[in-house]
């Protein structure tokens, strides 16, 4: 017998035919807060600011009435949550007290508030981290990726999600489909990521364009395969290690590889990128142009954030063509070739997270006919080993690329 599940509202939300019940709202909600917490407890994965991971207690949540309490399922480790531990920022963005750790989750609906109208408790939902303020000029724009007010998850002050129970604005809880996993729910948010990047690329990528992606970790292997859904080829990845090129080559037969060799200058490897798409020589140097200019790719998906690669990137764009950083790096990089890039009138761009991307990630892995992430996922742990989880992830001696931390607990209610 399935769980009879509960809103704000005192509904049992356990079929489309549910009865209300006689309890008030705020009673009703009380109620299984508590109920929760003493039957289940929220362990929660916490980093501090003197660089330490441990998972504490933590009380269950109660949600407003524009919010929904959710039993989070699962939730996928991203390279900003090693930053956040390692190093205790990325950027401005400091950990100067402890907080919670997680930003990819799903996970399936148990409460709603009393504003709340497109969800029911039961809906199984993917969970858009950020939520912007809705007022601010950028949020007027639209591109609320942007506001400055944003609320977003695991970046401290604003508690994350590898925990048991949370709750979120309901506005950016989307459904997916009966057919789609809890784990490819999580992976909407990187591929969120790249999605926001080829939408700010213009149409820059597409069938029959060379494509260039720098950086064969999670984001790289999102952005090849959205690459290779889009129609562009030949693409290229590059990585510094063999090991995830050779991952990346079971994941889309085809792909070129490069492995980056650190020893060699930025403008080297980038010459030796672009003879992959059959490029002659050319001179950077002496201003001697390539004879085949038109076969280096148009487009660079460039995702690791490392400076070293970012000029590479630069320097094995085409003439007119655009360089999308998509990685997170140190907050100023001395060595771009500005001149290069003028003269050639390369754009390069930038993004911050995303917008609007939920709703065409769910049609991309719904049925896996665009494109099919679950490969990514190489290593999941329970809640309860959160910890030995990062470890994995921090540890080079274990190769992982996407790393998943599941709570399979039977919410009985």
């Amino acid at each position: 017998m399935a769980p009879a599940l509960v809103d704000v509202n005192g509904t049992d939300a356990n079929n489309e035919g549910a009865k209300r019940h006689k309890t008030t709202g705020p009673s009703a909600i009380a109620n299984l807060v508590e109920q929760l917490f003493s039957q289940y407890g929220n362990p929660a994965l916490h980093v501090t600011s003197d660089h330490n991971i441990e998972l504490r207690p933590t009380e269950v949540p109660t949600p407003s009435p524009t919010e929904a309490l959710i039993h989070v399922r699962c939730t996928g480790i991203c390279g900003s949550d090693m930053h956040l531990w390692h190093r205790g920022a990325i950027g401005p963005l400091v950990v100067d007290r402890p907080c919670v750790l997680g930003h990819e989750p799903s996970g399936v609906i148990l409460a709603i508030g009393s504003a709340v109208t497109h969800l029911q408790p039961g809906d199984r939902v993917a969970i858009e981290p950020g939520v912007p303020c809705r007022n601010c000029w950028m949020c007027d724009a639209g591109k609320y990726n942007l506001c400055e007010f944003v609320k977003f998850v695991g970046v401290c002050p604003y508690a994350g999600t590898i925990r048991r129970f949370i709750t979120h604005e309901a506005r950016y809880c989307h459904k997916i489909p009966d057919g789609m996993t809890f784990s490819q729910a999580a992976l909407l948010e990187p591929l969120s990521v790249i999605l926001h990047a080829v939408k700010q690329c213009g149409g820059s990528i597409g069938i029959g364009r060379p494509a260039l992606i720098c950086g064969a970790g999670p984001i790289g292997l999102c952005a090849l395969a959205a690459a290779k859904s889009s129609g562009a080829w030949p693409v290229v990845i590059t990585d510094v290690d063999q090991s995830r090129l050779a991952f990346a080559k079971q994941f889309t037969p085809g792909v070129r590889t490069y492995k980056v060799d650190t020893e060699k200058t930025s403008l080297q490897c980038a010459d030796e990128i672009r003879s992959l798409f059959g490029c002659e020589a050319r001179d950077v140097e002496k201003g001697i142009p390539s004879p085949s200019e038109y076969l280096a790719p148009s487009t660079v998906l460039e995702c690791t954030g490392i400076e070293s690669s970012v000029v590479t990137a630069a320097y094995a764009c085409r003439r007119n063509g655009m360089v999308m950083v998509v990685g997170v790096g140190r907050s100023i990089m001395h060595n771009l070739p500005f001149m290069h890039l003028s003269l050639a009138e390369i754009d390069l761009r930038f993004i911050n997270r995303y917008s609007d991307t939920w709703p065409a990630g769910i049609n991309a892995l719904a049925d896996g006919n665009v494109m099919n992430l679950d490969a990514l996922v190489t290593h999941t742990f329970p809640l309860e080993q959160a910890v030995e989880a990062m470890e994995v992830c921090a540890d080079p001696k274990q190769p992982s690329v996407k790393v998943q931390i599941v709570d399979d607990t039977q919410i009985e209610m």
